[in-house]
């Protein structure tokens, strides 16, 4: 959108907004409405979703009287779907469905997208019956009863009572359905030779690289998948072994004896290290099994943060007996379980990359990573049709022998796969042919190598491997493994494909399909609503192909399933073809998709915060802000192998597509993207060294030569974009990476220049006065009373301690155009303001879990260009510049801010610095300390108003009324440091050591990362005595380190200033205490941090938060 267009926007926007009422009563606010709507509109028309070419075609119609005549008709696909989908059948070739989901997917976020989605989703789940129409064998109608005491929803390890009403629907050990009846008559004496089909039609003649840029590891996880839904019975081919669920049963096993072998029952709901169940994937490129202990890793993650968090408040470290431990083991392994399979669907939904088997295969058929669109096709939507009818979610699902066939992608198999493949196989039959191998080799060699004990579960491996002394593979294998089979190109699918290596496997599999009696190839496409095949080359073009298959079948009716599957022409990538299988396959495994998790009731009606937990319902959410485009794979490789995989690397965001392709395809097609990441193989981090004693903490923290922090690092990322060209080039050039010049600055001095200044300015202020009436104010406009009117209450958190900063900053500091009761014409609310300063405060300095540093920093860049153009504007005018967002912004709120800008500007009239750049410093120096500072008060206040506090809170409060300027300040900091000593705003820091540095009994290597754990130091007892969480005010000699910036409002002098004017306000209320229960607490929990104990906070929308969010106080009404 042009530049003139989108201001033109934002000041209707900005006028709306400023006439919008300063209550929402509970209501989301809504900014940008019609910036987004003009863009949205402008995309429209210069990147229409649909174009007369995609309605209409033209074809040549020449005459000898008009050799250039051509007539226009409607596009092939919506006439042929017109025509024939209810008699002969959909033409797949024209691609349809491709178009239909391109159009979704270009049209996200509308009315017509969702109604299309609705349209196509109960299209695509009415593909298949439900319950199935038939099966190999009578299936049984009952199961196990489950426990009667159990009261919460969870998934039984065999699969059943999934559907309640039918509880052995789907379960382990219960027959295949059979989705197509066949009725074709040609005896199965008649049909070729296994072994002649594959060297003619099957066997691959050269490696083919996939031609969409998927990597092997999106075909390694697509093994998962598959395995978790397929295990034929080895003694009854007409069973499986297999739930027909996505329950991740190759990692928790399929009876309760697995399940058993890979618990540790000791209350924690966790398993054993680095295990899983399934023998069979220990036997597949080893990239396989390596995600599968990424999942083994995330779900003892979990377990651990549901015990941490413990929302019910019924969970415990110690036990009265093993009933009571095994309880409560059982409750969080099954809720951890249902989170992490909530993980693996997500994945397969909408992970990093559309793939495998579910409907990330809606994401590959459309190639949504390569063509940048976090658009997902879901399933599990709420949907009613036309006559109000609910279409069905949770009713069950039983896997079929068709689609058992469907998903045998060993064309795929990449080049180094293949050769790992072969070097298996070599061992495993004693370096027989494949030719040779028969199905009696391959049973006794898979007794004698593949199948492994379960009890023996703690000691298995792979590729060679090694398992530590605590049970755990390193994480330099499992990196190795995982980023080589990111780089490693998929085979192609296509006729011609598969690896001789897989002749016997394949052969099997041809057998084993005539044994269930499947349908063929036009059979299954009738059943599925696409036309049939006229002849062979229809089927696929290819000569070669068309004529081999032609001599062996003679008829196209007699072509089976699987080998017309496997050799059909694929499609070629383009708009809505990423996946690129054969057209067959494209279309059905969309149906089988939609089935597997609209029919699965837990990722449906019972994936619910009360069963997952809030905090585990949205830790397994998408998160389209990641920079994946909403993957949770992304969040899994950074949270299990943190120190492999880093921050904006294109191996951790996309790691199912060839990096080398997605950056070449991107630099043509998407170059505005490229240069967001890097596309180098991610180089191991710095080993993170955790201290916690106070005289080695002290050290770290203040040695700024020896020890680097990211802090200007990420500063500077946060306003670069806002800067001058010439500046911004100057500071990128020498703003490095802290752990790439470890000798050097952080970042160029010009944007840290002048903070002293701002500083010096912030605290010539009326600070007292201001912070005193200020929360008044907020009391009283934020407060609300008992029904009988005799007790007040007030939320001095969130409505108050959180909002003093916004007040200060936007009315005292920025003149930002904050929208409040005194300021109604502004047009930022007040909590969004504080979401914004939370978001810029965690970039900053808060900054630990790398899954969330993309989001962080893409919010701070967009929220603090905003601020930083509101702040230039004014500085605009005051140096009699025009500038018509600041006389914009004054006609709604007034010349706030200008009195200390002026000063600053006035500081800096000899020198060269930009308004820009001058703005840009005063962001940097402020607010990203605002939320901290709000954090610390929160800390302070909580702390004294506990009972055992109430004499020091008079005492603080009244210190600076009794005693000389210098002697209160000293004597009030003593009362803060105490108080934040045992309540830590920051519960420690990083920093990079520039050089080898020896600290006590430790020798720190350069390079390393030292992790400080404040929480730890500040109760080391060699300092504070043998009782450390005594306080102790008037403590003389080493205090307290309490690791806030010493910049903008967290500088101490900063706090020595306002705190007690907040907190005499607060104590002058009538009878004031916390409220009764939870309401007058933090919703907090401790966890182990690298060794060391770290609080943090849930906040309302159940997500772990670095900063408290809620805590109500009570005071008589006077």
């Amino acid at each position: 959108m042009s530049s003139i267009l989108r201001k033109l926007a934002q000041t209707v926007d900005y006028i709306n907004e400023s006439h919008a009422p300063v209550d929402t009563d509970g209501g989301r606010t809504q900014s940008g409405v019609y910036e987004k709507k003009v863009a949205a509109l402008y995309q429209a028309f210069t990147n229409p979703p649909v174009t007369v070419d995609d309605l209409v075609c033209t074809h040549s119609c020449t005459t000898p009287t008009n050799p250039t005549n051509s007539v226009v008709r409607p596009q092939p696909a919506y006439v042929d779907a017109f025509l024939n989908s209810g008699g002969v059948g959909i033409d797949d070739r024209e691609l349809l469905l491709e178009k239909l989901l391109t159009l979704m997917a270009s049209t996200k976020d509308t009315s017509f997208s969702h109604k299309v989605q609705e349209a196509v989703i109960s299209l695509l789940y009415k593909d298949l019956p439900h319950p199935p129409s038939g099966y190999l064998r009578v299936p049984p109608t009952t199961a196990p009863a489950p426990p009667l005491d159990v009261k919460y929803a969870y998934r039984t390890s065999d699969g059943s009572h999934y559907n309640p009403l039918a509880p052995a629907m789907g379960m382990a050990g219960t027959p295949y359905a059979r989705s197509v009846p066949s009725r074709h008559t040609l005896p199965k004496e008649s049909l070729p030779d296994p072994d002649l089909i594959f060297d003619t039609l099957l066997k691959r003649e050269k490696f083919v690289p996939h031609p969409g840029g998927m990597s092997a590891l999106f075909f390694a996880f697509a093994d998962l998948v598959i395995h978790s839904i397929f295990k034929t019975n080895p003694h009854d081919w007409s069973i499986n072994d297999a739930s027909s669920y996505l329950d991740l049963s190759v990692l928790y096993g399929h009876s309760d004896r697995d399940v058993n072998a890979i618990r540790r029952k000791d209350g924690t709901g966790r398993l054993w290290n680095d295990v899983f169940a399934d023998y069979r994937i220990t036997h597949m490129p080893p990239a396989s099994c390596a995600l599968l202990v990424l999942l083994s890793r995330n779900h003892n993650y979990v377990a651990e943060k549901i015990l941490d968090i413990n929302e019910s408040g019924k969970y415990t470290r110690t036990f009265a007996n093993n009933a009571a431990r095994d309880a409560q083991d059982d409750e969080i392994f099954h809720r951890a379980r249902l989170v992490n399979c909530g993980y693996f669907m997500h994945i397969i939904l909408g992970g990093t990359l559309p793939s495998t088997l579910v409907l990330h295969y809606v994401g590959a058929i459309l190639g949504l990573v390569r063509d940048g669109s976090d658009w997902r096709l879901d399933p599990m939507m709420t949907m009613r049709s036309r006559n109000h009818d609910f279409v069905p979610v949770g009713e069950g699902n039983v896997v079929s022998t068709e689609f058992n066939l469907l998903y045998r992608w060993h064309a795929t198999l990449s080049d180094e796969d293949t050769k790992w493949t072969e070097s298996l196989f070599q061992k495993m039959f004693s370096g027989k042919d494949p030719k040779d191998i028969k199905i009696d080799d391959f049973k006794e060699a898979a007794h004698k190598h593949l199948v492994l004990n379960i009890e023996n579960v703690r000691e298995w491996t792979f590729d060679g491997l090694k398992r530590g002394a605590d049970g755990r593979f390193s994480d330099d294998d499992l990196a190795r493994i995982i980023q080589n089979s990111t780089e490693y190109r998929a085979g192609a699918f296509k006729a011609r494909g598969i690896p001789e290596a897989l002749r016997f496997i394949e052969v099997m599999g041809i057998r084993q399909a005539r044994t269930w009696g499947v349908c063929s190839l036009n059979e299954f496409r009738r059943f599925m609503g696409l036309k049939p095949y006229a002849d062979f080359k229809q089927w696929n073009p290819d000569p070669k192909i068309y004529n081999a298959a032609q001599a062996l079948y003679r008829d196209i009716e007699n072509l089976e399933l699987h080998v017309g599957l496997q050799a059909e022409e694929t499609k070629e990538p383009g708009e809505g073809a990423g996946l690129c299988p054969g057209y067959t396959i494209s279309r059905a495994i969309l149906a089988d998709a939609v089935c597997l998790t609209r029919g699965d009731r837990f990722f449906t009606v019972d994936y619910t915060p009360q069963n997952l937990t809030s905090w585990g319902f949205q830790d397994c959410a998408y998160d389209k802000q990641d920079g994946s485009f909403g993957g949770l794979l992304t969040k899994l490789l950074l949270r299990t192998l943190p120190n492999h995989y880093s921050r904006g690397n294109a191996y951790a965001h996309f790691p199912f597509m060839v990096p080398t392709f997605l950056e070449e395809h991107w630099k043509v097609h998407k170059p505005e993207l490229v240069g967001k990441y890097t596309w180098t193989r991610p180089r191991q981090q710095p080993t993170i060294v955790p201290v916690g004693d106070y005289e080695i903490v002290t050290k770290v923290f203040a040695d700024n030569s020896a020890f680097l922090s990211a802090y200007e690092t990420r500063t500077l990322n946060a306003v670069k974009a806002t800067l001058e060209k010439s500046v911004r080039r100057t500071l990128t050039l020498r703003g490095k990476r802290v752990s790439q010049a470890p000798g050097g600055s952080t970042t160029d001095k010009r944007l840290t220049q002048g903070r002293d200044e701002i500083n010096t300015q912030i605290l010539a202020l009326p600070l007292s006065t201001y912070f005193s009436s200020k929360t008044k104010e907020l009391i009283k406009a934020k407060g609300f009373t008992s029904a009988d009117g005799s007790t007040a209450y007030v939320d001095i958190v969130r409505d108050v301690i959180n909002l003093l900063p916004v007040h200060f900053v936007s009315q005292r500091i920025a003149g930002l155009p904050l929208k409040s009761d005194s300021t109604p014409k502004g047009v930022w609310y007040e909590q969004d303001m504080y979401d914004w300063f939370t978001d810029i405060a965690e970039y900053v300095y808060l900054n630990f879990q790398p899954e969330h540093d993309w989001r962080l920093r893409e919010s701070t860049q967009l929220h603090g260009e905003e601020i930083i153009g509101y702040i230039k504007s004014h500085i605009d005018s005051i140096k009699n510049k025009f500038s018509l967002p600041d006389v914009r912004n004054h006609i709604a709120i007034g010349h706030n801010g200008h009195d200390f800008l002026t000063r600053i500007v006035d500081s800096l009239r000899n020198t060269d610095t930009s308004n820009r750049e001058t703005a840009a410093r005063i962001f940097a120096a402020v607010v990203p300390t605002a939320a901290i500072y709000a954090s610390a008060l929160s800390q302070i206040v909580s702390f004294f108003l506990q009972p055992s506090n109430a004499s020091a809170a008079e005492a603080l409060v009244s210190l600076p009324k009794s005693k000389d300027t210098a002697t209160a300040t000293t004597e009030v900091l003593g009362y803060i440091r105490e108080a934040l000593r045992l309540n830590p705003a920051i519960p420690g820091f990083y920093r990079t050591a520039a050089r080898d540095v020896v600290l006590g009994p430790k020798t720190i290597q350069a390079y390393e990362v030292v992790y400080g754990s404040l929480y730890s130091a500040n109760r080391d007892p060699q300092v504070f005595g043998p009782n450390p969480e005594v306080p102790v005010f008037n403590r003389q000699g080493k205090g307290a380190v309490l690791g806030l910036p010493n910049t903008g409002l967290t500088t101490e002098e900063f706090l020595a200033a306002t705190v007690p004017a907040v907190l005499s306000e607060i104590m002058s209320l009538k009878g004031v205490k916390k409220a009764a229960n939870k309401s007058g607490r933090f919703n907090e929990f401790q966890e182990n941090w690298h060794g060391y104990p770290r609080k943090q906070y849930i906040n309302a929308k159940g997500a772990v938060s670095s900063f408290p969010d809620s805590l109500i106080l009570q005071y008589q009404v006077a």
